[in-house]
């Protein structure tokens, strides 16, 4: 009996070692099935990683690919082309705006790009104050370099300080290719409401005598404009006149038949200027007469005015004045200005610029100008 109890012993020990056994096979198979499941596991999802990423990388280079493609100036494919040698303008109101990013700008940098069209047909916007100006002579001389000085006939001449820093690098490179600019002074700029108002009823006055009503009138116009139509009361035009104490020769000689004025006629746009009032053989006998477009039939109109460099060297390649240049944007909205059959403009105008507003400048532009042309319209020009 105890043999068979000891028999019984031992057989439930085996059974439960052969138990044990079996779950420690069991164990170590799961071991080894996990760890292998895992392994592959881990190896999927480092394939899936590497996949995704080189999804995105994929991706990613193909989207810097296309930026780089559109930050290059390039054109249409169907763009006209531009003369090969010297300036061109090229219309293209059947193309769309170059592709580009969205820009705020406010409606005072609009008044101060440039482009504001006054005469007697388009009165200064009420927005344009007197504190949007600077005096040139203390603007001129705020630093040491006086090669950018300008003379002017008092202290107190006021202007935009756009038009400002260009006529100080203008005269910066007359004189450095020789010119004495000490003497081309600026006699007038800015004019303010109560100016122009005193100098309208000052003629008024001398006039009255002899006209009356609508006559009087239109004599008055035909040398002072009336108060708020003044191309002065933009705040972006200089007169100039060439004066020396105790030389009377040079004084008296006309300023374009100088060196300096002819030196001023022929290279102002390069710094955005462009002479305001030409008239037949004035300044120059062959001058082409625009005073049916500007009003201003005087021959003794030495005005310069800033219009920005883009839209000065496009008007001096098509030879426009203000109002010609104007009335071309809103018939040919869209323009490309190129020298040398290189694009160095692209110019648009679109409806507005009486509020701020976001307009779009081309990708790859080096610079812009925004400005309200005081008809409707409101002029971008990019610069390449």
């Amino acid at each position: 009996m105890a043999n068979a109890k000891k028999r019984n012993v031992y057989r439930g020990l085996i059974v439960w070692m052969l138990v044990l056994l079996a779950l420690a096979a069991l164990a170590c198979a799961g071991y080894v099935y996990t760890r292998n499941y895992l392994a592959a596991r881990a190896k999927q999802n480092e394939e899936e990683v590497l996949r995704i990423n080189n999804e995105r990388i994929t991706q990613y280079n193909a989207a810097v690919a296309e930026l780089t493609s559109q930050t290059a100036p390039k054109e249409a494919e169907q763009w006209p082309a531009p003369a090969g040698e010297g300036w061109d303008v090229v219309d293209l109101s059947q193309f769309p705006v170059s592709a580009g990013a969205q820009t705020n700008v406010t409606r005072s940098d609009m008044l101060q790009g440039g482009l504001l069209l006054i005469n007697r047909w388009h009165a200064m916007p009420a927005d344009l104050t007197d504190d949007m100006m600077v005096s040139i002579n203390r603007t001129s001389r705020a630093d040491d370099d006086k090669t950018t000085n300008l003379p002017t006939a008092n202290a107190s001449v006021p202007l935009q300080p756009v038009a400002v820093a260009a006529l100080m690098q203008m005269y910066k490179d007359a004189r450095a290719e020789g010119l004495d600019m000490d003497h081309i002074v600026i006699q007038y700029g800015y004019r303010t409401m109560e100016e122009q108002s005193a100098n309208w009823n000052k003629r008024v006055e001398e006039l009255s005598s002899r006209y009356s009503g609508d006559q009087l009138t239109e004599r008055v116009r035909a040398t002072v404009s009336y108060p708020g139509t003044s191309d002065y009361q933009a705040g972006l035009s200089v007169y100039l006149y060439n004066y020396k104490s105790g030389d009377k020769d040079w004084s008296n000689t006309p300023l374009h038949e100088t060196e300096q004025g002819r030196w001023i006629y022929n290279n102002c746009w390069k710094y955005g200027f462009v002479f305001r009032f030409p008239v037949q053989g004035f300044p120059y006998p062959d001058t082409v007469d625009k005073s049916y477009k500007t009003g201003i039939e005087l021959s003794n109109m030495k005005v310069y005015r800033y219009v920005g460099v883009g839209n000065a060297a496009a008007m001096n390649a098509m030879d426009f004045c203000l109002e010609e240049y104007v009335e071309y944007l809103m018939e040919h909205p869209h323009i490309a200005v190129y020298e040398n059959g290189t694009l160095r403009y692209e110019i648009y105008r679109v409806e507005g610029g009486y509020a701020d507003a976001s307009v779009t400048i081309p990708f790859g532009a080096k610079g812009y100008t925004v400005s309200s042309d005081n008809v409707g319209g409101l002029v971008v020009v990019a610069e390449y």
